[in-house]
């Protein structure tokens, strides 16, 4: 049976880019897609899977902190499960978090799964680094060496803040264990006004805390593997834009590299508004606008983002389902297991 609930969100995105494809009109925009060089989209496209292998990679490192040696392919089977939940679910991308973790924990024999989710964790601040340093950088080259309205800047300037703003608050708490305790202490006492249950579960929440505060730590002591990771999220991020510029290519507009840069982190933060299921709709709007305003055309606008949307949203959502759907079987005692954890917690709590 069909869930419309989750079906809607993706009806509401497309309808959204087919209405902003009719300001340019079918025929023209179809024209392009046939002008287009599959050269360069071949290009685009390699520099595509290229991404999603080192998005995967970077997590390897950090999760050999909790064991030696784990299967490259484990990982990305894992990263594509992640990938495929985040993207249909709405929200910065947190919906597959749970998911990838739990895939991997079970491959690999990892546990406790806090652990494991502190290796994730890790795994998105160091994403954020390159992506967040690339942002400011672009922000701040056009604003030196290009006319542009002072408002687009402080729009610009506000959103970038706004979610370096969000990670920080993020990483203080995985830093700080007593932030981190009160953080979650904070979130039972919510959910304890409606459900009287979590009161048993609060020692169990603190003991995963201390488990991923701990584990937290130690990661940041394998300086080797924070490298390799970090040397595979600035590759990852290379690759994410050499695609969106090989896909101008293709449409005869070669665009300065920066401006792919600043279009591209723009539109990324704001694809993270928790509205829309991978952004589908909002992104797809902002990249046209921005790169209308490049002065490159509103038809290569229009028709370069949809092309690179194309590519990057829906060739990988389908590639990364495809994956989750040979692996949905694993997912049946996710439940089950969380939980006979929680029981068996509090059964020794109580023998003790």
């Amino acid at each position: 049976m069909v869930k419309y609930k989750a079906v809607l969100p993706f009806g509401a995105g497309i309808a959204l880019t087919l209405l902003f494809i009719q300001f340019v009109g079918y025929s023209e925009f179809i024209a392009l897609i046939k002008s287009s060089d599959p050269f360069y989209l071949g290009l685009a496209l390699f520099f595509q899977i290229i991404n999603l292998f080192f998005e995967s990679y970077k997590w390897k490192p950090i999760l050999e902190s909790l064991k030696p040696n784990i299967s490259m392919k484990n990982v990305f089977i894992a990263t594509m499960v992640g990938i495929f939940f985040n993207n249909i679910t709405p929200g910065a991308r947190t919906g597959g978090e749970p998911m990838k973790t739990f895939i991997i924990s079970k491959e690999e024999e990892l546990s406790p799964i806090e652990t494991v989710f502190a290796t994730v964790t890790v795994d998105r601040i160091i994403e954020s680094l390159p992506f967040f340093v690339l942002a400011i950088l672009s922000v701040m080259y056009v604003n030196l060496f290009f006319t542009v309205r002072w408002s687009v800047i402080v729009i610009l300037s506000f959103i970038i803040v706004a979610y370096i703003a969000v990670l920080l608050v993020a990483s203080y708490i995985c830093f700080n264990k007593n932030a981190g305790e009160k953080f979650v202490f904070n979130i039972l006492t919510i959910i304890g006004k409606f459900s009287k249950r979590i009161k048993k579960y609060e020692d169990l929440a603190l003991s995963m805390v201390e488990n991923f505060h701990s584990q937290f730590q130690l990661i940041l002591k394998s300086k080797n593997n924070l490298y390799k990771s970090i040397g595979a999220s600035m590759v990852m991020w290379a690759c994410w834009l050499l695609r969106t510029y090989f896909v101008f290519l293709a449409l005869g507009k070669p665009l300065n590299p920066v401006f792919v840069a600043l279009v591209t982190t723009v539109s990324l933060l704001m694809g993270l508004i928790p509205f829309l299921p991978g952004g589908i709709g909002i992104v797809e709007v902002t990249m046209s606008v921005l790169y209308a305003s490049l002065k490159v055309g509103k038809n290569v606008a229009v028709t370069a983002t949809i092309l690179d949307r194309v590519i990057s949203f829906w060739f990988v959502l389908v590639f990364a389902g495809i994956v989750t759907s040979y692996n949905l079987p694993k997912f049946k005692n996710m439940k089950s297991e969380a939980r006979n954890r929680m029981t068996n917690f509090n059964t020794e709590k109580e023998t003790d």
